[in-house]
């Protein structure tokens, strides 16, 4: 009796996440027009012009979508969706920035709204000693606070400590915390702290700049072993950055495809309508180069498919030195 007291609630609650729902795919689903348009359009150069790293290119960005809209090319775009491809293809017209994009994903809006989407357990795929005493670890993301990753990257790094050689497999990594980049990247050198990045933000016109910490927890495979980075064209953003300290610090072996060129990190805002955009608010500054990957990727040292680059590094690590 008392499961049939709590049913009816169940079944209210149920209808009620039900309707909920279904009213949001309704509302979503509302075709654009004019003003919805012209709304989205206001709200997005209004994040340019805040935001976006480079502030004569936001203003190029804000007077072609003003120009757009004034010649109606955008009448026809009901669809949001549609619209937001369209609206991401004439910002990368300009910016060539692969970051800055519109979707029709207001789940992942910062903190105008909606709820983030919950971290990965692990950044790790696969990690195992190879033939050769090579150890290989996979980073599938590096999505995930430094904080919250620190025992499994311990435990994983250290687990690879004593191998020969290390290759690190990003071909599936699209990115994420830069914090976490540094903290991985401290197993890789050594007893004195080295800078492997800076991020310029605009909104705060600030400089952070991120090292390695030579005190990490468990061992560190150091600084004079070999190391392998396994790339694709799908390698993007932080994993762009992680490839690019270690090349120009000369600490790896870059081997694959070209990488995606996203240097310029930033943070998704909700527009009106059922939309969102990225804002790329900041820039990687290398401390080597004085530059970063944005638009050009970083090159390989040993170019081949992505398929290929494990078999590629493999050979390589197994040849006598």
């Amino acid at each position: 009796m008392r499961g049939c007291a709590f049913r009816p609630r169940f079944l209210i609650a149920s209808i009620l996440l039900l309707v909920g729902a279904t009213s949001a795919r309704a509302a979503y689903a509302q075709a654009l027009d004019d003003e919805a348009r012209t709304a989205v359009i206001d709200a997005l150069i209004s994040e340019l012009e805040r935001a976006y790293v480079f502030p004569e290119t936001a203003t190029r960005m804000s007077a072609d979508l003003r120009a757009r809209l004034g010649r109606g090319e955008y009448a026809s775009l009901t669809d949001a969706a549609a619209f937001a491809v369209r609206l991401t293809e004439d910002l990368q017209a300009i910016s060539r920035d692969r970051h800055l994009r519109v979707r029709p994903q207001p789940e992942q809006a910062g903190p105008a709204g909606g709820v983030p989407a919950e971290p990965p357990a692990s950044p790790f795929g696969r990690a195992e000693r190879m033939e050769g005493d090579i150890a290989y670890i996979e980073i599938v993301t590096f999505g995930m606070p430094a904080g919250r990753a620190r025992e499994a990257v311990r435990d994983v790094m250290d687990a690879a400590a004593d191998a020969h050689a290390l290759i690190v497999d990003l071909r599936r990594n699209g990115g994420g915390n830069p914090g976490l980049v540094a903290l991985i990247s401290s197993y890789l050198f050594g007893s004195e702290p080295v800078h492997l990045n800076s991020l310029y933000w605009r909104p705060r016109d600030t400089t952070d700049d991120f090292f390695t910490d030579p005190g990490v927890e468990g061992r560190k495979f150091g600084p004079g072993k070999p190391v392998w980075v396994l790339t694709s064209a799908r390698t993007f953003s932080a994993a762009e950055e992680f490839t690019y300290n270690l090349q120009t610090r000369g600490r790896a072996t870059i081997v694959g495809e070209t990488t995606g060129g996203g240097a310029h990190p930033g943070g998704v805002v909700r527009l009106p309508h059922g939309l969102s955009v990225f804002v790329s608010s900041g820039r990687a500054i290398n401390p080597i180069t004085k530059t970063n990957w944005e638009g050009t990727g970083v090159t390989p040292d040993v170019a081949v498919a992505a398929e290929d680059a494990l078999e590629t590094a493999l050979r390589l690590a197994r040849a006598p030195r």
